[in-house]
C-alpha cells in the first residue's frame, strides 16, 4: 500500500511573508538609533508594551501576532500565537522570556526561550494505491496537541518621533514533543524553523 502521507512544503505565500522584508527593508531601519536618552525625554516616558502582527499573512488567510510587555531594562515577557500550515502544525501558542543584551528591553536584540503548545493535523487525502485491501490511514484528518519549546532570536525597531511604531524580524527553532507513535503513524516532524516579521504599535 502506497503511503498517504505527502512530502512537508511550506506554502510559497508562508516563506514569503518571512523573507520578503529582511530582503527588501529598507536600510534606514539597520541604521535607525535607538539610545536610552531619547526614549526617556518621550512624552509620557518610553514605551513598555507592543502589540504586533504580520501585515502579509492575513491575505493568505494566515496569522501570526505577540503581545509584549517590558519587566525590567534587560528583560521582558511576551505571549505569542500563529496559525500557519507548515507541516501541518496548523495552530501555535507560547508565552516567551526575552532577554536583550543591551539593556534597552523593547528595542534592538533580543534572545528568547518560550515554552507553549502546537497542534498539528494529518493529511486527510489517502493517495493511491492498489485496489485490494485498500483502506484509509487511520489517522487521517485527525489533530494532535502537544508542548512545545523553543529558542529564537530577532532584532526589534521602535521608529517615528514617539517611538510608537515597532518593526521586528527574527528567526529560530522550535521543537514538537510529539508521542513517537505520532510521529511514525502521522508523518509528523518534531523540529521546526521560525519566522518572525511583525510592524506593531508601542505603548505604555
Amino acid at each position: 500500500m502506497r503511503s498517504a502521507f505527502r512530502p512537508v512544503r511550506a506554502p510559497a505565500g508562508t516563506l514569503f511573508a518571512f523573507v520578503a522584508p529582511l530582503l527588501f527593508a529598507p536600510a534606514s531601519l539597520v541604521a535607525q538609533g535607538t539610545l536610552r536618552e531619547q526614549s526617556a525625554n518621550l512624552p509620557g516616558g518610553a514605551p513598555r508594551q507592543i502589540i504586533a502582527i504580520n501585515p502579509f499573512m492575513p491575505l493568505a488567510g494566515f496569522f501570526q501576532g505577540e503581545y509584549e510587555r517590558k519587566l525590567r531594562d534587560n528583560t521582558s515577557v511576551a505571549i505569542g500565537a500563529s496559525y500557519v500550515p507548515w507541516n501541518r502544525n496548523v495552530l501555535n501558542a507560547d508565552i516567551k522570556l526575552r532577554l536583550y543584551p543591551q539593556d534597552r528591553a523593547l528595542e534592538g536584540l533580543g534572545l528568547a526561550a518560550g515554552v507553549g503548545l502546537g497542534r498539528t493535523q494529518q493529511a486527510d487525502d489517502v493517495g493511491a494505491c492498489a485496489p485490494i485491501n485498500c483502506e484509509p490511514p487511520v489517522f487521517a484528518g485527525a489533530q494532535v496537541t502537544a508542548p512545545t519549546f523553543s529558542v529564537e532570536a530577532q532584532y526589534q525597531w521602535l521608529l517615528g518621533r514617539t517611538r510608537a511604531t515597532a518593526v521586528t524580524v527574527g528567526g529560530g527553532v522550535k521543537r514538537y514533543f510529539f508521542s513517537e507513535t505520532d510521529v511514525r503513524d502521522r508523518d509528523i516532524s518534531r523540529v521546526l524553523p521560525t519566522g518572525r516579521l511583525t510592524i506593531g504599535w508601542a505603548f505604555r
